[in-house]
């Protein structure tokens, strides 16, 4: 079992001005468009099992953070019911610092609008690791441009 302070979790919360149905499955099913929508950020994402839609299929993203190109290799979870998306790492810049790293974004409704809630979920390979902050940011402020995209779209 991991030390406590090896392991944690990180959340946010953004209330959504697009489509929260549209803003799901653009980080889902539809995920191949992202680097058009936020080309500064996502590079690319290739499937290399299985497709853009299918439970437990991998893909490697390309993407940007902090002014560096990192890649990330993930093994994605789709839930329809609860309009989540979970992106657990299997290889890439991340692994480099945590033995584990998942990601998910849900999409809730409450008082007539959507939100995204963020979570990332960590456990560092030893204490003098950092706390995943940089990625949560990155998370939210690629949340931001894919919701502001998809509005002009």
């Amino acid at each position: 079992m991991a030390s406590s302070n090896l392991a944690g979790k990180l959340e946010a919360e953004i209330q959504l001005k697009s489509n929260g149905d549209e803003f799901f499955h653009s980080f889902g099913g539809k995920a191949h468009k992202l680097p058009d929508l936020v080309n500064h950020k996502v590079k690319s994402i290739v499937v290399h099992e299985g497709d853009w839609k299918t439970e437990n299929s991998i893909k490697l993203w390309t993407y940007v953070i902090d002014g560096k190109v990192e890649v990330f290799k993930e093994r994605l979870k789709i839930d329809e019911e609860t309009k989540t998306v979970t992106a657990v790492a299997i290889d890439g810049d991340c692994m480099k610092h945590y033995k584990k790293y998942i990601a998910s974004i849900q999409v809730v409704s409450r008082d007539g609008s959507s939100f995204a809630k963020i979570s990332v979920e960590y456990e560092k390979l030893n204490e003098n690791e950092p706390i995943p902050t940089k990625y949560l940011d990155w998370i939210i402020h690629t949340t931001k441009d894919v919701d502001a995209s998809l509005i002009k779209a």
